[in-house]
């Protein structure tokens, strides 16, 4: 478990009199998580005794492994090749049932592309009664691959057993592709470059909880928002909606995020959303809900009984990722910045914002990752120059 984070006290405000404290992500290396139906989605230790289903072993893994024995004490597979997602190992042949995807508004992942699939058991649907908090069947399965320099690194996945809790590790590839190694510590790969250039951080099994403990159900990028906008693939809000794999009809199936005078805000939300909403929310497990910085932007803000008066999105200042940070202080000043009052987000000044400021800069190639010198706080060693981009842009123009 982390420490108390220094992070919460860069956006406290000045009247406060000490630092928030971080709620952080308490994740043990079973890394189970309660996220059933109804609960608060407090965690759990994973209850050995209740399994995820064993899928039929892929064609190849006869000759390979003993997928019921690889089944370890937390409920994962210790081979990516048992876990479904193949119907040929070998030849990275994709079975039917799993459905690739593309997210709307993706995280950056420091250049890694990615491809992503999702399994729901036949006959079974996500629970949307509440369209802003989606609850997944038992038994779905959720892979994430990502490739860095035209190779695959690592495959990531989420599975939900049948007692409503989420197991989730990472499992690494080796340097020709021909098989897979479980990793719940997290790696640092290196890159082409040497040692000059940052590695790329394969997380840990504790860095995933920080981010995906700020969602009821888990999981990222499978949201109404992501899967609304323009830009989805795969799966869409609308072709859910079509296959009837929802259980309540969201009040619209195509999104947009709102926009000002200035003509950037729509970009900036969006990727405040992805980069930092998953932390940054009104949720009660997220992992920075203390900061009273919500930078996630909800479905019924944008459609439907929160929506605008006309049935649009709400105007960008009733928007949380406006409301929680457009000049409001910080009690902590940021270097280099002058002045005497600083910003979670100053109109017209990204220098003296701390939102800019952290997601602007990176912990150097030998140091730690941390909340108090970079955003987001893990993982990540190189800027998304784009999106930072799109943010002070905005800050710049803000009217």
């Amino acid at each position: 478990m982390r420490g108390p984070s220094l992070w919460l006290a860069l956006f406290a405000p000045a009247a406060l009199a000490t630092p928030l404290a971080l709620l952080a992500g308490a994740c043990s290396t079973s890394h189970g998580t309660t996220a059933a139906p109804g609960d608060a989605g407090d965690e759990a230790t994973v209850d050995a005794a209740v399994p995820p289903p064993t899928p039929p072993p892929p064609s190849d893994a006869s000759t390979t492994l003993d997928c019921p024995t690889d089944l370890q004490s937390d409920g994962v597979w210790g081979h990516l090749q048992c876990t479904g997602l193949y119907s040929d190992f070998a030849s990275k042949t994709v079975v039917p049932a799993a459905r690739p995807y593309v997210p709307a508004l993706q995280l950056w992942a420091d250049g890694a592309t990615k491809q992503r699939w999702l399994y729901l058991p036949p006959g079974q649907k996500i629970d949307t009664s509440n369209v802003d908090e989606w609850v997944f069947p038992a038994g779905t399965k959720v892979w994430k691959e990502f490739q860095l320099e035209g190779r695959r690194v690592e495959t990531r996945l989420y599975l939900k057993s049948a007692d409503g809790k989420w197991h989730h590790t990472t499992y690494r590839w080796n340097a020709d592709e021909t098989d897979t190694t479980r990793n719940d510590v997290g790696a640092a790969v290196p890159r082409d470059g040497g040692s000059a250039v940052p590695p790329y951080q394969i997380p840990s099994g504790t860095d995933c909880s920080n981010c995906h403990d700020g969602r009821k159900d888990r999981l990222l990028g499978l949201e109404p928002v992501n899967l609304g906008m323009p830009g989805a693939q795969g799966i869409t809000l609308a072709s859910l909606v079509a296959e009837g794999l929802l259980t309540s009809p969201p009040p619209a199936t195509t999104l947009a995020f709102p926009e000002d005078t200035s003509g950037k805000a729509a970009a900036a939300l969006g990727w405040l959303h992805v980069s930092c909403g998953p932390c940054h929310n009104r949720s009660g497990d997220a992992n920075a809900k203390n900061s009273n910085v919500r930078l996630l932007t909800l479905m019924s803000q944008l459609a439907g009984a929160d929506a605008g008066a006309d049935g649009g999105p709400v105007p960008v200042p009733s928007l949380d990722a406006y409301l929680t940070t457009v000049d409001h202080t910080t009690s902590v000043p940021i270097p280099d910045a002058g002045g005497a009052t600083f910003y979670r987000i100053k109109k017209g000044d990204p220098g003296a914002s701390i939102v800019s400021w952290l997601s602007g800069r990176r912990v150097g190639v030998t140091g730690t990752p941390n909340e108090k010198e970079q955003m987001p706080p893990i993982v990540t060693r190189v800027v998304d120059g784009v999106g930072h981009q799109k943010l002070d842009d905005w800050i710049v123009l803000l009217p």
